[in-house]
């Protein structure tokens, strides 16, 4: 796959290069899971085209003397693996930073059933460029196949690669950030609390960071499609609130994980627990952007004490994500790194694995693949007669100390929950009854006043 460009490594992109590690890789992970099977060799040529204007998903990250790093396009072929689907991290200064699986029944199986992984490193790209590359591949392998009409491919705003030289400036000029800057003085003390409130994590415990890969079975996730009728209760609670899905998503899991620890008597309570919630950057400007990583971080601490199932505690979560949504906070932490980057050089010191900086991260995808121009059947998108997506899964990843990794999404009207937890800390048991938690929060219908 040859690409003539070579940008720079953005400031938050360096960041999550280094903060990769083996044990821990700063993989997101996407399952697609379908009905049918797939012609192979016509998506393995899609796939061929489609990388052609999502560039960053088939680059390596090349060091530089300056001891920065910037994106050069990898020399070889993305092949798209086939059988059981095998994460391992990927290191970016040698291998591109996409890797494909696709899983197939055997064919004497009397239902055809295909999953396609996708891991991707975080430094190259988010769950927003994801989902745009995902759906180039699924409509030009149903084009290819003869399934959609070559005009359904041009009636879509083209993805333009030149962009990418633009996504480290998040629609920001020294103009708005003078005339933004006082609304972004808060962000000053939240910078004061991320760097010295003590966060505990969910369980006193530090994991082994001398091993040279991922767990076996890594990522371990547990996954909850509500029914149409959970569905519709948990988006009428949210309303009836006046809160989002995410503020009700924080809520739930602040409370399912100091229940969980309540529950395993774990008695720490001089800390707090905090939830990190990536906020996507993107201007309007940016909607033709190939596949990228355009998105912070913002973080909401709780001392356990605090996490009640109150109206005043869901409200509070609620304020505190208007305020950081109407000063644009997420920029806060990129600023941050730029000047960090600028007086030190490298992030490598920054990052101390030994110290909990976040006990869960929460991501929600919102609807996806909600203005795919496909044909239905069931709500379920049909990219040929027989091959039809009944279900999409997705994780963040998580790093030392922070236990889980939260997605919320919904396909076909339906939410979904998935949660990938980190084995070196948890076994099955526990995780599994900290995601029943989470689960039937979400579906409680009683909030004290």
């Amino acid at each position: 796959m040859k690409n003539d460009f070579q940008f720079f490594l953005t400031p938050f992109e360096e960041y999550m290069l280094t903060d990769n590690h083996p044990v821990y890789p700063m993989s997101c992970f996407v399952q697609l899971r379908f009905q049918g099977r797939f012609e192979v060799d016509l998506l393995s040529r899609s796939l061929q085209k489609v990388l052609r204007i999502h560039p960053l998903l088939c680059s390596v990250a090349e060091k530089t003397p300056s001891g920065h790093f910037r994106w050069k396009p990898f020399e070889g072929t993305i092949e798209i693996h086939r059988g059981t689907f095998h994460a391992k991290g990927i290191n970016l200064e040698y291998e591109p930073a996409l890797r494909i699986t696709l899983e197939e029944q055997p064919e004497q199986q009397p239902e055809q059933q295909s999953n396609l992984w996708c891991e991707v490193h975080h430094s190259a790209c988010d769950a927003v460029g994801m989902q745009r590359f995902l759906e180039d591949l699924l409509l030009e392998y149903s084009v290819q196949k003869g399934f959609l009409a070559p005009d359904i491919l041009l009636s879509r705003e083209p993805v333009h690669p030149e962009l990418l030289q633009h996504r480290g400036c998040y629609g920001q000029t020294w103009g708005t950030f003078f005339w933004n800057l006082p609304r972004r003085i808060g962000g000053l003390e939240r910078a004061r609390t991320f760097l010295f409130n003590r966060i505990i994590s969910l369980i006193p415990q530090k994991p082994d960071l001398s091993k040279s890969q991922p767990p076996t079975g890594y990522p371990t996730i547990f996954s909850y499609e509500f029914n149409d009728e959970e569905t519709k209760q948990v988006r009428l609670r949210v309303k009836s609130e006046g809160v989002t899905i995410n503020d009700f998503m924080l809520y739930c899991l602040f409370l399912a994980m100091n229940n969980w620890r309540e529950q395993e008597k774990i008695t720490d309570q001089h800390g707090r627990l905090r939830i990190a919630v990536p906020t996507n950057l993107r201007t309007p400007n940016d909607f033709a952007m190939p596949a990228a990583n355009i998105v912070s971080m913002v973080f909401l601490d709780r001392k356990p004490r605090h996490i009640r199932n109150t109206i005043d505690f869901l409200q509070g979560i609620h304020h505190e994500m208007c305020y950081i949504k109407k000063c644009n906070l997420g920029l806060a932490l990129i600023y941050g790194l730029t000047v960090y980057r600028s007086l030190f050089g490298s992030y490598s010191k920054m990052i101390n694995r030994n110290r909990c900086w976040t006990t869960a991260t929460v991501s929600n995808l919102g609807l996806l693949f909600s203005q795919t121009p496909c044909p239905q059947r069931n709500n379920h998108l049909l990219f040929d007669e027989e091959l039809e997506l009944t279900e999409i899964h997705s994780v963040p990843p998580i790093r030392p100390q922070t236990v889980l990794g939260v997605c919320a999404s919904s396909y076909a009207n339906r939410l979904i929950i998935d949660m990938q937890y980190d084995t070196e800390l948890l076994n099955k048991n526990q995780a599994k009854k900290l995601f029943d938690l989470l689960i039937d929060q979400l579906l409680s219908v009683s909030i004290k006043m």
